[in-house]
């Protein structure tokens, strides 16, 4: 039997055997603690060229067994043989219960999070600056030995403050991301689903937040995420590869909800409202060519597996644009558009010379691949708006150049669905300050063959079209005003089209001979004072019938033939009209005193309206009048420029007399040598208009004062003549127009006669110009 002192020997002796394991125990857990994470930094750090190619540096790393805590601190990753950084993190930990994961080949990390992580990622062709690294190994044999498997998850994973930098040869500068922050809840070995919550800023400009999904098992993926704030300037160097242009502006935000696989290809559903704010868009030399102050598109359904397409609204406020024609054929998009002259089969195409990589050309080509593979059975689109639209326009293509600005332009549409029978538009817009223009049309979807369309036009000023008349007519379009009515029906492709034009108070000038060398010239100034009726006015009715069906209908040329047969008719046969035109005084001459551009002294007809003025006034005590000066003063400044280049080049100096201002009048900037004497003397302006060229050969300072001069001597003219006729000189003033009084009114200088009792015709609108 073993005695007592033996047994107490014994546990003493393995009292002190478990004193000693667990001093070993607890030496090697701080020797795992402190020293092991010290030994694996050198060792890393001094071996991480030899492995990856890259100087790897590390602050500290963390291997608690107590708390089951890991984690690494301080890591930066440098670029093969740079100092460039390629990787780098503030903080990444981690908590696994490791005794357990090697006992049960069951890896559970939880609690997972990166501090401030920063990926450089750089892309030349189709290699990657971590493609040798994704290579590392690919050459070892693997290992076909049989081993359980391996079960993993990720729980509670968070990223904060987070920066990613990408360059590539297809981005015009690095793209970058700030302020990332990412979020999962799980990932796991046993589920082909993953989802995160993300965050980010755009370092250019702009925000995302949202929810993203990826399920390999069943090759789909979601997006619910909202893009708030992102700034097109971004965009500028690819937008620069399709057209010439300095600056672009502008703001989206989008609501983006959106499933699809990258399998099956009817697997896109897709739910978004995308807005723009404050989009702007230059030509190459600085001037707006394109802006919308805000627009709106919500797509509520686009169902790839249903083929539904429903579009809730598309709205579009404040859209302008400008459009510009020039003597040579180009235009202003054809000039800032970067095209390239393509010949097949005989003929020439102009395509944009834009490679296939460049943004705008990628999300083209992605629309039209939609909208070839969906095809919708079943589509809805609530309403369409289009609200403060404007339009400028100028053709300088006739010797005057053409300016025209439509305005306040509305366009809106009913609901458009593919069950219904009509699609109705509607359209109106303001002409050059003072026409009115309004529009209805009414479509059948299935057939556009079926057509119910009405346009209206009133109170369009006639001078405004001045350019046109005398270019294309040999007339100038001095005065009047024209309204139109017309309705047009197409049933099954037959058009029939009621249109009415009414012209009042029209005055057109002497034929001219600088005038489009290909038209027919008609005697329109006599024709239209012959088809005038009693009151002045001009009413045609033209019905215009055929078949749209017939490549060789053409309805605007009937109407050209059926307006210029009236006006050749009306010139052959006077007397006839003539006894229809009998009727009272012309009122006009007492509604402005008309000068001709440069022309600063009374004539004829100025006195004989002066006259007529100061014999009403003294007729009638009680009534006042103010003259309020019109005219185009570009207009008059360009036609300064002219005369003033033209007299140059024909050898004028000192003081001309009427003979000479004839001769220079009658010059033509289009001639062939005063055209070559511009070449000469302004090189650079070569391809612009050739008012707009002696305008840049004299200096635009000089000739805004010679007209100011000008119109100072005018209406000294105009006040010493009607002070000469008796009339007392508190009875007119000559003084600024208000908004309403010259709304409209352009062309040549003249003074608009707006009649008042007594001194209100002198107190309106602002201090007098006596």
């Amino acid at each position: 039997m073993v005695s007592g002192t033996e047994q107490g020997g014994r546990r003493r002796k393995w009292r002190r055997r478990l004193i000693i394991g667990g001093v070993l125990v607890a030496m090697l857990l701080l020797v795992v603690a402190f020293l092991l994470p010290w030994l694996l930094k050198r060792y890393i750090e001094e071996h991480s060229e030899e492995w990856i190619h890259r100087k790897v540096r590390i602050e500290r790393i963390i291997l608690n067994p107590f708390t089951f805590t890991y984690a690494v601190s301080g890591v930066t990753v440098h670029e093969p043989g740079s100092d460039q950084v390629f990787v780098s993190w503030d903080n990444i930990r981690v908590k696994v219960d490791l005794w357990k994961a090697f006992r049960r080949n069951d890896w559970h990390f939880h609690h997972v999070r990166i501090v401030r992580p920063y990926v450089r990622i750089a892309q030349h062709k189709d290699r990657f600056n971590f493609s040798d690294l994704l290579e590392l190994g690919g050459s070892e044999p693997k290992d076909s030995a049989t081993s359980a498997p391996v079960r993993f998850s990720l729980e509670d994973i968070r990223l904060a403050d987070g920066r990613v930098v990408y360059a590539a040869d297809l981005l015009k500068e690095p793209a970058g991301i700030t302020d990332l922050d990412a979020a999962c809840t799980r990932i796991t070995g046993e589920s082909t689903r993953m989802d995160f919550d993300l965050s980010f800023a755009l370092a250019q400009g702009g925000a995302l937040k949202g929810g993203f999904m990826i399920d390999t098992e069943h090759a789909v993926y979601a997006i619910d995420a909202g893009l708030t704030g992102f700034a097109l300037p971004q965009l500028l160097p690819y937008l620069q590869d399709l057209m010439h242009t300095n600056a672009l502006t502008g703001l989206v935000d989008l609501d983006l909800h959106l499933r699809d696989s990258w399998v099956a290809s009817d697997g896109l559903a897709v739910r978004a409202d995308l807005g723009l704010r404050d989009l702007g868009v230059t030509d190459a030399n600085g001037e707006p060519l394109v802006g919308i102050r805000s627009a709106r598109v919500k797509l509520d359904t686009l169902d790839a597996r249903s083929d539904r397409f429903d579009l809730t609204s598309v709205a579009v406020d404040g859209f302008s644009t400008r459009f510009q024609l020039w003597p040579d054929g180009s235009d202003t998009w054809s000039r800032a558009l970067k095209l390239d002259t393509m010949a097949a089969g005989g003929d020439t195409t102009a395509v944009l010379t834009a490679s296939s990589d460049n943004i705008f050309v990628m999300l083209a080509d992605w629309i039209r691949t939609l909208g070839r593979d969906l095809v919708a059975n079943e589509y809805n689109a609530d309403s369409l708006a289009i609200t403060n639209a404007e339009l400028v326009f100028e053709d300088h293509t006739p010797e005057r150049p053409f300016r025209y600005v439509l305005n306040d332009m509305v366009v809106r549409s009913s609901r458009m669905n593919s069950g219904g029978d009509s699609l109705r538009l509607g359209a109106s817009a303001t002409l050059n300050g003072r026409g009115q223009l309004s529009s209805s049309f009414a479509f059948d979807p299935q057939n556009l063959k079926n057509v119910d369309a009405m346009l209206q036009v009133s109170d369009l000023a006639l001078a405004d079209l001045d350019a046109y008349g005398r270019w294309y007519a040999a007339h100038p379009l001095e005065e009047g005003t024209l309204d139109y009515m017309g309705r047009t029906r197409i049933a099954d492709g037959r058009l029939n089209s009621a249109n009415h034009l009414r012209a009042r108070g029209m005055q057109v000038g002497k034929k001219i001979d600088a005038h489009d060398p290909g038209i027919v010239v008609l005697p329109l100034r006599l024709g239209v004072s012959l088809l005038k009726d009693v009151k002045g006015d001009i009413d045609l009715d033209i019905p215009v019938e055929g078949d749209i069906n017939d490549p060789k209908f053409k309805p605007w040329p009937i109407v050209w033939k059926v307006v210029k047969n009236l006006v050749v008719k009306a010139a052959t046969a006077p007397g006839r009209m003539l006894v229809r035109a009998v009727g009272g005084g012309d009122a006009n001459e007492l509604d402005k005193v008309r000068f001709e551009p440069l022309e600063t002294t009374l004539g004829k007809e100025q006195r004989r309206t002066l006259e007529q003025l100061a014999k009403g006034l003294k007729a009638k005590p009680d009534v006042d009048v103010a003259l309020v000066p019109l005219g185009d003063q570009q207009q008059e400044l360009e036609a300064l420029a002219a005369f003033e280049v033209k007299k140059t080049f024909l050898g004028y100096t000192g003081a001309l007399v009427a003979v000479d201002s004839a001769r220079i009048n009658a010059l033509s900037t289009r001639d062939s040598s005063f055209v070559g004497y511009l070449n000469e003397r302004s090189p650079t302006t070569v391809g612009q208009g050739e008012h707009q060229r002696c305008v840049a050969l004299l200096g635009g300072g000089t000739l805004q004062s010679r007209c100011v001069e000008m119109e100072q001597a005018r209406q000294k003219a105009v006040r010493n003549f009607l002070l000469s006729q008796g009339l007392a000189e508190d009875r007119f003033t000559i003084r600024q127009g208000t908004v309403e009084e010259t709304r409209g009114y352009v062309g040549k200088p003249s003074y608009r006669l707006i009649f008042d009792a007594g001194a209100k015709a002198l107190d309106r609108a602002g201090p007098s110009a006596r």
